[in-house]
């Protein structure tokens, strides 16, 4: 079992937790940094597991965070670590991730969608009505997470993740030269990767005005990697060029993200049954639409300070 923090606590409510710094260290083998990150992000999930368990709306995000960041390390680290070896680790967080999406998705239109649009037209009764629609369903989406981690399948996925580490899966059958690669320092693999997930996102980005949603989002998905990776990898570079860079892909992801809320929003309103004819959904997708021109304009200063970061795995 992956020991976790113990989460802080507001009074008698636990309190989300967010993710402690990794300090990987320039002459850790690639294949030490991989467990120490992995086991990181199950610290992660497992602290805020109290926090969701008390319906805290911090606790579902910081958990959500933690999962996908380990879906990015396995991601990130696949030439080191075969598809085939995390398989069914990844399968199990998919299933959890088909709880914790829509409890999360919920969350965020209600909190950072529907408050600030209802205290910007406080008596219409369409949007009132519909508030009290989004309350029942982002309860049941909450109920149905807990409900998930109370199944022995996430008390299984929280000891499988351990015990997958501890047996190092991956190692069985490997040839020479892969073992030489997973032992080699950390810089030998951290540098180039960083470097193609630079160059993966500028090739994508610099095109943005062309690009339709769907690639919009494939770019937001490549920016988030990039962000995971140099946080991950932090402590082998510049730390006042990292945070430089970190807060520059924050930003992007931050734009890139209200971007994708349209889409979002959309499905729910779809789930929830608010046609499209209704003067409800008329004024929740105009709002929508004004915070996405905000951000596609805000967008290019983020592009800019993004390019003119210095990279801190550059010598």
């Amino acid at each position: 079992m992956v020991s976790a923090p113990a989460p802080a606590r507001v009074g008698l409510i636990p309190a989300a937790v967010k993710a402690s710094p990794l300090a990987l260290s320039a002459d850790l083998s690639s294949e030490a940094a991989f467990v120490a990150i992995v086991a990181a992000c199950l610290r992660h999930a497992e602290a805020n597991e109290p926090a969701v368990l008390s319906d805290q709306v911090e606790g579902i995000h910081q958990m959500r965070v933690a999962f996908r960041r380990l879906r990015s390390a396995l991601k990130l680290f696949r030439t080191l670590v075969p598809r085939a070896a995390s398989a069914t680790l990844v399968e199990e967080i998919r299933w959890l991730n088909s709880h914790l999406g829509p409890a999360r998705d919920w969350d965020v239109f209600a909190e950072e969608g529907l408050t600030p649009l209802l205290a910007h037209f406080p008596r219409k009764r369409g949007l009132l009505l519909f508030r009290q629609r989004v309350a029942a369903i982002r309860a049941a989406h909450h109920r149905a997470l807990r409900e998930a981690l109370a199944e022995p399948r996430y008390a299984l996925l929280r000891q499988s993740g351990a015990d997958w580490l501890a047996r190092q899966p991956w190692r069985e059958g490997l040839r020479e030269s892969w073992q030489r690669r997973l032992a080699a320092p950390l810089p030998a693999f951290a540098t180039p990767l960083l470097e193609r997930q630079y160059r993966r996102v500028v090739k994508q980005g610099e095109h943005f005005a062309q690009l339709s949603a769907e690639r919009r989002h494939r770019l937001r998905i490549r920016v988030k990697e990039l962000r995971y990776a140099l946080d991950f990898l932090a402590g082998l570079y510049p730390a006042a060029e990292v945070r430089d860079c970190l807060g520059a892909l924050s930003r992007l992801q931050d734009d890139l993200g209200v971007m994708n809320d349209i889409a979002v929003t959309r499905r729910l309103l779809d789930e929830a049954g608010l046609r499209t004819v209704t003067a409800a959904r008329q004024v929740i997708e105009g709002w929508y639409g004004c915070r996405l021109d905000v951000h596609e304009r805000g967008f290019v200063a983020s592009w800019l300070a993004f390019m003119d970061c210095k990279r801190p795995w550059k010598d």
